[in-house]
């Protein structure tokens, strides 16, 4: 139960419809067609559609099970609260964890795009260039990190912006792609598009597809600076899904009107830019690049937000370096959270500007992260069965959107992991899987210097009625 010395985040600062803008803004579309449709494209060729339309169904029912355990309780680890509190506080803790190197990771492969469009833009000849493009990355990065410690209200009101201008950018270039491309396709569209292929095939798509969608949990991350804290979260996530999903399938089904595999494939991190220069006149083909800019600089706002209110709830109850729960006095923002995550990702930075390419580099970042989101949205999903268990009986609607629906997509994300590590490559399968591992050090290390209540308490599950006074902190 929660303390009245328990340290809180700034409330009632976003409302519903922030919640949906922060619910696309993590998923950043332009960002993931942009950086992740080559290797997309190059694991199942022209199945791509069919790819995002699979993983959405398997998506939504994580976003479902998000959405009533931020019901049961309301709380800034989010996953990782709700995993420890209704499972075992290991997993708990290894979920959040998860998460944290998951969006570190991102920082190096979210800083790759922006820092290719934003040099497409200014000095073209450097675009490909490993060392530059990482340089201006960080740069961004940085920029973004000020920023989220300055507080949630100017964090909000800049996403607000950048989201909405994204969005129209989007749309624009959607339509004026299937205008211009279906005069002279390349490839005629076809319904094959959407099959799912052989095995290989669909487990392949299915992992980076998985990456495409990733971010929109931010929401749950951000509830306690929420109104209506325990519904207008799950919304958010909800319907910032929706609006990727069809953003998704009609901007990439345009792309493959338009580009061969082989063009896509060459145009690296920097897909959007081409396909707008494609589209439009020069300088008009420049609202491409300003989607992409603008889409990386507000998902890696949106990723640093969900790491450092993960590890400030980590800290909070004690399972981590206490020093992570600190709240700056003026702007009431975990700051020390903030400001550890970018130092790590900076030297992130550092080891990536060795990579021989930039797309050899986001591959294996984004198969990578991959990994690390199927296993905490995987136990995001089971956390919903075992929680409401006790309602299936009773209930069939819960039945299916708390238990069946976000028990198979957790089943199916933690099949395609295992499936997929074997075919990943030693060096993406260290990255992923050690990182993870790694985790293990500060657990056992906190749990024996702090002997948190977290570990201690009893498990709870659904017994017709929420405790109102048990939502944040111990």
């Amino acid at each position: 139960m929660a303390s009245d010395n328990v340290k809180e985040l700034r409330h009632n600062v976003l409302s519903k419809a922030d919640s949906v803008i922060m619910g696309i803004a993590g998923t950043a579309p332009a960002y993931s067609l942009s950086a992740s449709t080559a290797a997309l494209v190059a694991a199942v060729g022209l199945g791509g559609p069919g790819s995002i339309v699979y993983a959405a169904i398997f998506m939504f029912g994580i976003a479902f099970a998000f959405k009533y355990l931020n019901e049961w309780r309301s709380d800034a680890g989010a996953s990782y609260a709700w995993v420890g509190r209704a499972i075992n506080p290991s997993l708990g803790f290894m979920s959040g964890w998860a998460l944290i190197v998951a969006s570190t990771l991102f920082m190096v492969a979210g800083s790759l795009p922006v820092g290719s469009a934003t040099l497409d833009l200014l000095a073209p000849d450097l675009t490909n260039n490993v060392i530059a493009v990482t340089v201006v990355g960080a740069m961004w990065f940085i920029a973004m990190d000020v920023l989220i410690i300055l507080g949630i209200r100017i964090t909000n009101n800049f996403q607000k912006v950048m989201t909405t201008i994204e969005v129209a950018c989007l749309v624009l270039i959607t339509v004026g792609a299937f205008v211009k491309f279906n005069s002279a396709p390349v490839q005629s569209f076809s319904l094959s598009w959407f099959a799912p292929g052989d095995i290989n095939t669909f487990m392949s798509g299915a992992l980076v597809a998985v990456f495409y969608y990733w971010g929109w949990d931010v929401t749950a991350n951000l509830t306690e600076e929420t109104e209506n804290r325990n519904s207008a979260p799950g919304y958010g996530g909800v319907f910032g899904m929706i609006a990727i999903f069809i953003l998704f399938v009609f901007m990439q089904v345009a792309i493959q009107i338009g580009m061969t595999p082989d063009q896509i494939g060459n145009s690296n991190t920097n897909l959007l830019p081409v396909i707008g220069d494609m589209i439009f006149p020069r300088p008009w083909g420049d609202i491409a690049i300003l989607a992409v800019i603008i889409s990386t600089v507000a998902t890696l706002e949106t990723s640093l937000l969900q790491a450092s209110r993960t590890l400030f709830a980590m800290g909070r109850d004690r399972v981590i370096s206490t020093r992570f729960s600190e709240l700056h006095p003026r702007f009431q923002t975990p700051w020390m959270a903030s400001i550890v995550i970018g130092i790590v990702a900076l030297f992130s930075f550092v080891v990536s500007s060795f990579s021989p390419s930039i797309n050899t580099l986001m591959t294996g970042a984004i198969n990578a992260l991959g990994l690390q989101i199927a296993f905490y949205y995987g136990l995001t999903g089971f956390t919903s069965v075992w929680y409401y268990r006790k309602l299936f009986a009773v209930d069939k609607k819960a039945l299916l959107m708390r238990g069946i629906w976000p028990g198979l997509s957790a089943l199916f994300l933690w099949i395609v992991a295992i499936y997929d590590i074997p075919q990943l490559g030693w060096t993406t399968d260290l990255i992923a899987l050690g990182a993870l591992l790694i985790g293990l050090i500060p657990m056992v290390v906190y749990k024996k210097k702090y002997k948190s209540e977290f570990y201690k308490g009893n498990k709870e599950n659904y017994d017709g009625q929420f405790d109102s006074s048990n939502r944040i902190g111990l």
